[in-house]
């Protein structure tokens, strides 16, 4: 790769290379990712359903102050240990529990310091190669995946982020107890180690350990000795993790008589394990399918891996990356449940090692080795296609009412593809730097326009924040509100815990119960409930209506809002 010369030392692309290894230029960066995605959380409605739950569990945590079981409306919410709903929670008795927004700044944080964390990581691994930790940290910023999670109430950036602090630790206990002849370092290295792990499993339960556990076991078979492995001290560190996590296991299933614990195991962890869960099932094979998907635009260089050859494994760092990324890997392609984020633990490892792999002096590549690359050039081209055609597609599918702006959004997101496969052009030619920079600095906005100003703007998506606005609207809130059909989590969020999520007949003696109620009949619904409230001689009338696309069930619905006709004006009455 060529750094500098003549021949570009005037142009933008020998500027980007002066300037990108300074530490300034890194923090700035960091600051622009911070304000961007801060600003999607606020135009980013509440997304079904994972967002939905946790949010409203810890909007349910704050609001009734029990810090040790998490419930979504009366239902315990055990699919997730209390960490995140401890963090989520904070952030909203800080910053105000109606606005999801509050519920998301946890997701950034630790999306900047898994940031943070990654380019430490380079820094430490290869500290001879100073364009590796900013090249590396570009990568992993520009996964769609990594910018989906920033934007998301869930677990998983949170998660990333402790597994980094776990590896960090990880990698310096492996290199210093097994590749140098120095002494042994102080003994926090080990507490670190096992503390990022008991945070790891109030986080997110068994990742953080497999990802441990792989690791190990992958170092331990390409080096053939375990020598190094008495310097984990595992006696102290389960210790360690028996005083972190113990006290809320302990809490909750006093407080629940064992069933949150009884639910969280075999209700969730073990039915992920043995099938495929709430239909996220997929083969063997289905990450490494989607990968150039899931980590574009960087898969463009993810073929530059195998030019390294043995070469890779000879390097501590790069054994130790290999070992994190292939044994995670391996297990979640062989766990039937599959979702994209489940890739985002080892995206780090993979975003280190294409770094290297691309600033490391190589010999001339085979000729299975230049059609890989080639392949990696050829996903790079043939997703980026993808991308562009599906955000047109889905502004003129489900823009609705905001489809101007989303088709806007959409131009921008092509434009971007466009200027991201004209440097990756540009790169093929002359492997500059600066073209690499660019590629990812775009894919990085890329997936900011798509996620939150396209996918923000698909009003016809967002049916939950249209059907609170709806209810705002009426002469006067109803004294009580039954959903039938649409019993999304976004709802709940949006229209607080007291919302009755009800079947048709529930519904019918609903109405004849409250004379001032309001219930909103999914269309499927409508005929039978129009008849049991025939029979309970109710004199009702449709205040209103609400379309648009249930997403979590991919189908169009439309909403009937009912009520009693004494409430209503009497036009409505004789439209109805």
């Amino acid at each position: 790769m060529r750094l500098s010369g003549k021949s570009f030392s005037e142009n933008w692309q020998y500027w980007l290379a002066e300037i990108a290894p300074r530490r300034p230029v890194f923090w700035i960066m960091l600051a622009g990712i911070f304000l961007a995605v801060l600003i999607g959380h606020q135009s980013l409605e509440v997304i079904d359903r994972d967002e939905a739950r946790f949010a409203q569990a810890s909007k349910q945590m704050l609001l009734s102050g029990d810090l040790i079981t998490p419930y979504f409306m009366d239902e315990m919410r055990a699919k997730k240990p209390i960490a995140i709903y401890w963090l989520q929670s904070a952030s909203a008795a800080i910053f105000g529990h109606f606005d999801i927004a509050s519920y998301r700044l946890p997701s950034l944080l630790a999306m900047l310091a898994a940031l943070v964390l990654t380019y430490r990581l380079g820094v430490r691994m290869w500290p001879d190669l100073r364009f590796l930790p900013i090249i590396s940290v570009l990568l992993l910023a520009a996964s769609p995946v990594m910018i989906a999670e920033a934007h998301l109430a869930k677990t998983d950036a949170v998660l990333l982020a402790v597994i980094l602090c776990q590896q960090f630790y990880l990698w310096q206990l492996y290199q210093h107890y097994q590749l140098s002849d120095e002494p042994p370092v102080a003994s926090r290295l080990f507490v670190g180690f096992w503390l990022f792990m008991a945070i790891g499993i109030l986080v997110k339960g068994p990742i953080a350990p497999l990802i441990a556990l792989t690791t190990i076991a992958g170092l331990t078979l390409l080096d053939r000795q375990v020598k190094w492995l008495v310097h984990l001290a595992f006696i102290r560190g389960i210790f360690i993790l028996a005083i972190i996590t113990l006290p809320w296991v302990v809490a909750v299933s006093y407080q629940t008589d064992g069933a949150f614990l009884d639910i969280a195991i075999r209700g969730d962890f073990i039915s992920k394990v043995q099938s495929g869960q709430e239909s996220h099932g997929a083969p063997f094979g289905t990450y490494f399918g989607l990968l150039g998907l899931l980590f574009f635009p960087g898969i463009a260089f993810a073929g530059f891996l195998f030019t390294q050859g043995r070469d890779m494994l000879r390097h501590p760092a790069s054994r130790f990356c290999f070992a994190w990324l292939a044994g995670y890997w391996l297990v979640i392609e062989l766990v039937p449940t599959k979702l994209p984020h489940y890739i985002l633990p080892v995206l780090p490892a993979l975003a280190l090692l294409i770094a290297n792999a691309l600033l490391s002096p190589l010999a001339p590549p085979g000729r299975i080795q230049r059609f890989l690359v080639l392949t990696g050039y050829g996903l790079a081209v043939l997703w980026g296609l993808v991308l562009a055609g599906a955000s047109f597609w889905l502004a003129i599918t489900y823009g609705g009412q905001s489809g101007g702006s989303a088709f806007i959004f959409a131009m921008l997101a092509g434009l971007l593809v466009s200027f991201i496969l004209w440097r990756l052009w540009g790169w093929y030619r002359g492997r500059q730097l600066g073209d690499l920079l660019a590629i990812c600095g775009a894919g990085i906005a890329l997936h900011l326009v798509l996620i939150a100003g396209l996918f923000a703007s698909l009003s016809q998506i967002h049916i939950a924040n249209r059907l609170k606005a709806h209810i705002a609207s009426l002469p006067s809130r109803p004294a009580a509100i039954a959903l039938v059909g649409y019993h999304e989590p976004s709802a709940v969020f949006h229209l607080g815990q007291d919302i009755l999520l009800l079947d048709v007949k529930q519904a019918a003696l609903f109405m004849a119960e409250a004379p001032d109620g309001l219930a909103i009949i999914e269309e499927r619904h409508r005929a039978e409930f129009i008849q049991l409230s025939q029979q309970l001689e109710q004199d009702l009338g449709v205040r209103d209506t609400l379309a648009g696309t249930n997403i979590s069930k991919g189908r169009n619905i439309r909403l009937f809002f009912y009520q009693h006709t004494a409430n209503m004006r009497p036009a409505q009455r004789a439209a109805d």
